[in-house]
């Protein structure tokens, strides 16, 4: 995930975009929201929050398929 230029630069160009947005983005890429009423979680910071929501709007895979979802 850190060697991909392409996503770099696609981060890089996004990072003026809000959180706000980027879970707007999520929801109309996937036609679902990214928090799930009803679930916990995921308990992450902002930072870590964009980096996951850039890697799934960028690679066009859900929440789930994080590669980073199911570490300590």
């Amino acid at each position: 995930m850190d060697d991909d230029t392409l996503f770099k630069e696609f981060c890089e160009e996004g990072e003026s975009m809000s959180l706000g947005d980027l879970l707007e983005e999520y929801a109309n890429v996937f036609h679902a929201a990214f928090f799930i009423m009803g679930e916990d979680g995921p308990y992450v910071s902002d930072k870590e929050l964009r980096d996951w929501l850039n890697w799934c709007v960028f690679y066009g895979k859900p929440r789930d398929e994080y590669p980073l979802t199911n570490q300590d």
